[in-house]
């Protein structure tokens, strides 16, 4: 699969199969995130494989974070949804990676920073999506998960106090392909936008937003 399929095809995936992921594909993944661009050369991605944990435990503890969310969302159908949406993957992946952003000591200097600090999590963020297209590539999938109590997370695993929580990546062979459209297209949550003059601007055209 070439860079632009895997762009592409690449889903935020919620339902997996019980097939393991070989720790070769795990391992090229992992490096393949090593690889992403990061302010300063700081490679603050940091990756907790918490696939042996207790997840009854870990969703209940969670619990009050989704029905915060949920409380947001006023039609009880796109509830039920949502919380489905959020949880099968906790419950079903075969791997689990906690994710954080290790921020540098208060007194440390990181080239390109000082304007503004989260260009570390937006390094992660990078390293993250690299990691997606590997794991694409090789014929897998991975969600987001971050409708958590993620202070509690990062709590419960005794994490440094300066690694910023930025949520679970679920990690497996999808079950379902979605019909080749995003999930959240199909369950009708919404529809994705493919327009480019809706992202792209101008300077011309930037006084007419949409």
């Amino acid at each position: 699969m070439d860079l632009y399929e895997a762009i592409r095809t690449r889903r935020d995936t919620r339902h997996f199969t019980a097939d393991p992921v070989p720790p070769a594909v795990l391992e090229r993944a992992l490096r393949a995130a090593l690889a992403g661009p990061s302010v300063g050369l700081s490679q603050p991605w940091r990756f907790v494989d918490i696939s042996q944990r207790d997840r009854h435990g870990w969703l209940k503890s969670f619990a009050q974070s989704r029905s915060k969310a949920e409380e947001q969302i006023a039609d009880p159908e796109r509830q039920q949804l949502h919380q489905r949406l959020k949880l099968e993957g906790l419950e079903e992946a075969p791997v689990l990676l906690a994710l954080f952003c290790a921020y540098p000591e208060p007194e440390t200097f990181t080239l390109g920073t000082i304007g503004n600090p989260r260009a570390l999590e937006w390094s992660c963020a990078c390293a993250i999506q690299n990691l997606w297209l590997a794991l694409t590539a090789e014929g897998y999938g991975a969600g987001w998960v971050t409708i958590l109590d993620l202070k509690a997370m990062a709590e419960e695993l005794k994490v440094p106090q300066l690694w910023e929580p930025l949520g679970i990546l679920c990690i497996g062979k999808p079950a379902d392909s979605y019909g080749g459209r995003p999930m959240l297209e199909q369950e009708q949550w919404g529809q994705r936008d493919k327009h480019l003059d809706h992202f792209y601007f101008t300077e011309a055209n930037l006084s007419t937003p949409r």
